[in-house]
């Protein structure tokens, strides 16, 4: 079995090692079919884009070329290589590494130490490159000292000095091979701190990193610099510099939809080459479904019928499973996975109050937006708020949420559309859109995640894990006095903590409408997506439903093993409030006589009734006090 290379982007590392690699030197050629001379490749973090860059500056680089053939043994470029193989001088800079310390300023500062950094690195393959102006005052000057040279921050005092004065003393040269530059995650210095400090962010995009790309772009125009390759994450835009001269026609392109991520063929592969089957009790196929429904689902061209998986979280995923003895890892949303739900609560913050809300609640139900994403989003001042597209556009390309291809919007809409959906490609942002939602209405996430015994329902109908977690939860999430608000949180926070305890053995299913002969029974006026007044399917069903004006089962937990047990709960919330005994013994009885016509009416659904042991829940919190109640025929 092979190594993982775990937190490694280094493909000369990977190669010699002979560690796991997916081959992704077929889109060499994709890139320069598509002649896109000055290119920016848009992809969330943790898809594979530095070693991406890795793999053209090993490629294209003249100082690379008898390592390169070692290094391209075997690969699809290897069959196929093309003209310009092994044809530039490359300049690259690696700013992938770089996180913002405590201000802009020393953030530049790191920046200014990788553009050295790149530099000296350029020289050390062509010394004979070694400034003029260094040359003169020590004729026996070493890449080292060019280092110290470009490290003098009292004379270079900006990135932009820096790349200027490098450039015109290559163009100086006259040489005759062109330069290729090469940037990774170009926007990593103000991305982390976009979310958190939109003031921050702006003395950093506006000035340093625009007045960097005006000189790339000044070089570019003239020639000295035929290509750069540009890698980035967010849309956003400060400074006109890089979408005057840089094209993102690249990102979205379906040729190189999955240039960046892994394919479904790509997991199964890595699947086989790094996990022993003839101790693991899974199979290949078993486990990439576990993966593509946590860590999947990502399309970044409409036109491309394919998919892609975060590349990281893939990695990550096979090296716990190896670790625990080929036992299935737990979704983890907290520990090292906090920066991501670190930074969609900061860009959801980013938008208006009303408009968050609003699309959290479309997506945490699991239904696309419809949407135009802007190729970029514009702040205009650090308190400016997003509008609906921006925030969409700004989550897309950061990787929590994916485009629907034509395909699925045409089956969503009943025929074709010109209008672009977005919807969370998989259960892992799913949970960071909700547990988003849940500590909004004030429920801390460590009561949801933290309930390891709700996974004993997979074996008993015993709900007293339900109540124990309701319980932990009540003091923090009595806000309202809206019931069906406080329903919806009560309900979400059982299916969160069903999900990350018990998803194995568990199908789990919020809002499931009730369908006969396959059409759905009736869409009542609370949907969001349906507005206006409740419609059903014919008269008759109407007739049936209109004891119970609703259509919609709250949460469905479906078994995986027909012997274990089922569950259908509905939920009911009346205000806490000090009420006299006799009102308490009322109104309990009139949410359980309304939530048992509710159950008995969704196990008439076509699927609801064929399932085995299913065990139908009313569960009521009445005046400040909870009560669960098993509905039986």
């Amino acid at each position: 079995m092979k190594k993982l290379p775990e937190a490694l982007s280094f493909f000369e590392l990977i190669r010699t090692r002979n560690l796991a690699y997916v081959d992704k030197t077929r889109f060499i050629k994709e890139y320069e079919d598509l002649e896109v001379y000055a290119a920016l490749l848009l992809r969330p973090c943790r898809f594979g884009k530095t070693l991406f860059t890795e793999i053209l500056s090993y490629y294209y680089d003249k100082a690379s070329q008898e390592l390169a053939d070692a290094l391209f043994k075997d690969t699809w470029i290897s069959s196929h290589p093309t003209e310009l193989k092994n044809s530039y001088y490359v300049l690259k800079f690696d700013f992938s590494g770089i996180r913002t310390v405590k201000d802009a300023a020393d953030t530049m500062d790191l920046l200014m130490n990788q553009i050295t950094k790149g530099i000296y690195n350029f020289y050390k393959r062509y010394p004979e490159f070694i400034i003029a102006n260094l040359v003169k005052s020590k004729p026996n000057a070493t890449p080292a000292d060019v280092n110290s040279f470009y490290g003098n921050r009292d004379f270079f005092t900006s990135p932009a000095k820096i790349i200027d004065h490098f450039l015109n003393d290559y163009s100086a040269r006259n040489t005759p091979l062109k330069l290729m530059v090469i940037i990774d995650e170009y926007d990593i210095s103000a991305n982390d701190i976009f979310s958190s400090n939109p003031r921050e962010f702006m003395s950093i995009a506006e000035g340093e990193i625009g007045a960097f790309c005006n000189v790339l772009r000044n070089f570019n125009q003239s020639g000295d610099i035929e290509r750069i390759f540009v890698t980035g994450s967010l849309p956003v835009y400060m400074n006109t510099a890089v979408s005057e001269f840089v094209s993102v026609r690249l990102s979205s392109r379906p040729e190189v939809n999955s240039l960046a991520g892994f394919t479904d063929d790509e997991v199964l592969e890595l699947l086989k080459e790094t996990v022993d089957f003839s101790t693991c009790p899974h199979t290949p196929e078993a486990l990439r479904e576990v993966m593509k429904s946590r860590y999947g689902g990502y399309r970044f061209a409409e036109e491309s019928g394919d998919t892609v998986y975060n590349a990281t979280l893939c990695i990550n995923f096979i090296s716990e499973l190896r670790s625990r003895n080929y036992k299935i890892p737990k979704l983890r949303l907290t520990t090292a996975n906090d920066v991501d739900y670190t930074k969609l609560s900061g860009y959801l913050n980013l938008m208006t109050e009303h408009n968050q809300k609003k699309l959290t609640a479309v997506l945490i139900k699991k239904r696309p937006v419809e949407c135009a994403l802007p190729v970029t989003v514009k702040i205009t001042s650090p308190n400016a708020r997003l509008d609906m597209s921006q925030g969409i556009s700004l989550l897309y390309h950061q990787g929590f949420l994916t485009m629907m291809s034509a395909d699925e919007v045409t089956e969503y809409c009943g025929k074709p559309a010109s209008s672009t959906f977005v919807k969370t490609p998989n259960y892992y942002i799913s949970m960071l859109f909700e547990r988003h939602a849940l500590e909004k209405a004030h429920i801390p996430w460590n009561c949801i995640e933290n309930q390891s015994r709700i996974s004993e329902l997979a074996r008993d109908n015993d709900l007293a894990a339900v109540l124990s977690l309701l319980k932990s939860v009540a003091p923090t999430f009595v806000h309202t006095d809206v019931s069906r608000e406080a329903e919806y949180q009560l309900c979400l926070a059982v299916y969160c903590s069903l999900f990350m305890n018990a998803a194995n053995s568990f199908t789990l299913t919020r809002e499931y409408y009730v369908r006969h002969n396959g059409v759905i029974v009736l869409r009542d006026g609370y949907d969001e997506d349906v507005p206006g007044n409740d419609t059903a399917a014919n008269e008759g069903d109407l007739i049936l439903a209109a004891d119970t004006k609703k259509g919609r089962a709250d949460l469905v937990a479906e078994n995986k093993d027909p012997r274990g047990p089922s569950y259908l709960m509905e939920f009911k919330y009346k205000r806490n409030a000090r009420v006299s005994q006799k009102t308490e013994s009322a109104e309990r009885e009139k949410l359980l006589a309304e939530a048992r016509r509710q159950l008995l009416f969704y196990v008439t659904d076509d699927h609801l009734k064929t399932i085995p042991n299913l065990h139908k829940y009313a569960i009521l919190y009445v005046y400040g006090k909870f009560y669960l109640q098993e509905i039986t025929d």
